[in-house]
């Protein structure tokens, strides 16, 4: 970065965010080269712990740090971040390298836990992933038209050279064209919670996915039937609101779904208790288009 062009990172920007880690205590020393100026043994002497985060090694790096090396990279317990010496931890492209920043700030913030669990006291371990972290799968062709229904036409809003940035309106219209790949329940689906409260494991019972099907509803509502746990708190809540005709158990064993009943539409069945039907449904499989549910 530090030879990126005027253009793609200006130094004033740069300079401000180096301003920021300053205030938060770091302390920088400049011109000062591990493995030359000072080593890696000098450094665990004087610290509790020492994280490694050199970027690319070049050709022979790693032996000047004085650490173990795997396919020309730091070679790290993938569970601790630690290399061989009990102290030193190290992430980033000396490690592996990582294309997505949101991965790559990931790999940051494991590395950060497991030296934080050091320096209590306790065993280092990467932070667990909860059971929230399952993906949907390559999406079919028709389940992708289906998933793109409804996409913003809006065409991508750039920033201009020289970093300026976007103004307000100019990112309200961006963060607009957002497909939401993620479950707008996340944070708040009680299958989520439970699933981690008793240990579930996702992968333990592996079965054929459940196509992908997402009904877009008038009223800005969002049916995903692949969602739906079959609770029935929708069906009884159009049942105590008198709704006509109401949602129902369609189908009978494995293929039991929640729907209008005779086939028709399931906004048929959502007029008068729609919104507290998103409001209390635990997996997010009803939602509000322009905003994520909560159970």
């Amino acid at each position: 970065m530090r030879n990126a062009p005027e253009s793609e990172l200006p130094a004033a920007i740069l300079d401000a965010e180096i301003a920021l880690l300053a205030e938060m205590g770091i302390q920088f020393r400049m011109g000062v080269e591990l493995g030359n100026h000072v080593t890696l043994d000098g450094l665990r002497r004087g610290f509790d712990a020492i994280l490694l985060a050199v970027g690319d090694l070049a050709e022979g790096g790693a032996a000047q740090l004085g650490a173990p090396l795997a396919s020309n990279a730091l070679k790290t317990d993938p569970s601790t971040c630690r290399v061989s010496l009990p102290n030193v931890f190290a992430a980033g492209p000396c490690v592996k390298h990582v294309q997505h920043l949101v991965r790559a700030m990931a790999e940051g913030r494991a590395a950060a836990e497991c030296v934080h669990r050091f320096l209590r006291g306790q065993a280092p371990r990467r932070p667990e992933k909860p059971f929230f972290f399952s993906v949907m799968g390559r999406l079919e062709p028709g389940e992708l038209r289906d998933f793109l229904r409804g996409a913003s036409q809006e065409h991508s809003v750039s920033p201009c050279a020289r970093c300026s940035g976007i103004n307000p309106d100019e990112a309200v219209r961006e963060a607009a064209r957002c497909l939401h790949c993620d479950c707008r329940s996340s944070g708040h689906c009680l299958l989520q919670h439970y699933a981690q409260v008793y240990g579930a494991d996702a992968s333990r019972f592996r079965s054929e996915r459940r196509p992908f099907s997402r009904q877009l509803q008038p009223g800005g509502i969002i049916f995903e039937p692949g969602k739906c746990i079959l609770c029935g708190i929708c069906v009884k809540l159009t049942e105590l609101a008198g709704e006509s005709p109401g949602l129902a158990f369609v189908g009978r064993g494995l293929d039991t779904r929640v729907a209008a009943p005779f086939g028709r539409p399931i906004q048929d069945g959502l007029r008068a208790v729609a919104e507290e039907c998103v409001r209390h449904c635990p997996t997010g499989a009803l939602a509000f288009a322009d905003k994520p549910a909560r159970a």
